[in-house]
């Protein structure tokens, strides 16, 4: 990682995007499964967080804007694995933010619900429908209302938010 801090130069702004999510059941789950998610929802974004916010706090600014989902904090059927993973990417963001907050670097999160995208729209506007009368505001995200979150984090706008995990998604209150 220190490679990828040397090539990358100077950052200001990390938004650690990826992530994977895989449903299934107690008895589905497996041990590859589990790891494939920590792998890449929550040790990947450790790993670059580790790599590039020294560099941030040592030039006293920077922000990291984690992407999470309302399933880290409310439980959804076969989702275990996927919100264990994310579960973890949310503490560890407000550890995050502690350890590196008085040195200018925010740290914070960004739990996203239903959002129509290219994967969301594949399940038909039927599901999609249903899925929108569990949100407050009785429809799906878009995409560019997820963008604008992470943009405000990521902004001198949101100069006095760190340790948070906004919530993106749209009022949504249970999820199964």
């Amino acid at each position: 990682m220190l490679r990828l801090a040397e090539a990358a130069g100077a950052v200001d702004v990390l938004v650690n995007n990826a992530g994977i999510y895989r449903f299934a059941d107690a008895a589905g789950s497996t041990a590859e499964m589990f790891d494939l998610h920590m792998a890449v929802n929550a040790r990947a974004p450790m790993l670059l967080v580790g790599a590039l916010a020294p560099g941030m706090a040592a030039r006293g600014r920077g922000a990291v804007v984690n992407l999470s989902t309302l399933a880290a904090s409310i439980p959804a059927r076969g989702g275990a694995v996927y919100g264990a993973s994310k579960a973890a990417l949310e503490i560890m963001t407000r550890v995050w933010a502690d350890e590196f907050g008085a040195r200018g670097v925010r740290v914070n999160a960004v739990a996203s619900g239903p959002v129509r995208t290219p994967g969301t729209v594949e399940m038909g506007e039927d599901t999609l429908a249903a899925i929108a009368h569990n949100t407050v505001l009785d429809r799906v995200g878009e995409l560019d209302e997820i963008v604008e979150a992470i943009v405000f984090l990521a902004s001198d706008r949101a100069g006095y938010v760190t340790g948070t995990v906004l919530g993106a998604y749209g009022g949504q209150q249970a999820i199964g």
